[in-house]
């Protein structure tokens, strides 16, 4: 058995590698963000404490139980080519049935602002990542269900922000900052709000494994308006921590009402 089978000690090995965790013990919700997940969600176990949570560092994240309940929250790595491996290794855990994705990404529609949020429905993949793995032309689109509820939790959580909830389409782009502004444009006029490095992988690797999915996309630079990544990041610095707080919020009612 080759590795990219996957199955038996080979997917123990990468599993414990990775996450720190068995397969048989794999929650069967799991949280995925490309960098820490503290980095998001600052003083994230102080904050699952508050919800009467408890909460595990593990390899790459946090094991977040309430009760007989557990989910993973963890990282998958910056850029499609790494963080196809985290999402590919999950796919294979026969337990894990929803992923939920939370990132940050480029806005190109015309209506985005910076700490904006997009809710994607599905991705224009130009990741290029997974042509080894699957057949040519995976699907990469949300569960249209899970997108819708987490969609109207995190709406009621931002209303009082003054910021915007979208769901539209999103592209993923293969590696940091390689759009230039023709194809930013390109991407826009195909119907794209949003762009990052990660999501397209995780949507296609779901839809062929028979997951659910669904992807959070926090807007920070906008590279069609003027604002790179190099200035977004100490911009609305305040408000984009809230943001990142009230998705956190939506997130943990939805892992405990669904």
């Amino acid at each position: 058995m080759a590795y990219g089978e996957l199955e038996g000690e080979a997917l123990t090995w990468t599993t414990r590698s990775v996450f720190g965790l068995d397969p048989s013990s794999m929650p069967s919700k799991v949280v995925i963000t490309p960098s820490e997940v503290e980095g998001y969600f600052v003083n994230f176990q102080d904050i699952m404490t508050g919800k009467g949570l408890t909460s595990e560092r593990l390899e790459s994240g946090f094991l977040v139980r309430k009760g007989d309940r557990q989910f993973l929250f963890c990282k998958g790595g910056i850029g499609a080519s790494i963080f196809a491996s985290s999402a590919y290794i999950l796919c294979h855990c026969r337990n894990v049935n929803e992923l939920i994705f939370v990132g940050t990404g480029g806005g190109i529609g015309k209506d985005l602002e910076s700490a904006d949020i997009n809710i994607p429905t599905s991705c224009i993949r130009l990741d290029k990542v997974l042509e080894v793995l699957l057949p040519p032309g995976p699907p990469a689109w949300a569960d249209s269900d899970m997108a819708r509820k987490l969609g109207d939790l995190i709406r009621e959580e931002v209303r009082d922000l003054g910021i915007k909830v979208h769901e539209g389409m999103h592209a993923t782009v293969p590696f940091f900052c390689s759009e230039t502004k023709q194809l930013l444009n390109d991407l826009r006029e195909r119907g794209a709000l949003s762009v990052d490095m990660e999501l397209s992988v995780l949507y296609a690797l779901a839809n062929y494994y028979g997951l659910k999915s669904a992807g959070i996309i926090r807007i920070g630079d906008l590279p069609l308006k003027g604002l790179p990544t190099w200035i977004s990041r100490s911009y609305k610095v305040e408000l984009k921590r809230e943001v990142h707080m009230k998705i956190l919020n939506a997130i943990i009612k939805y892992l405990l009402t669904s």
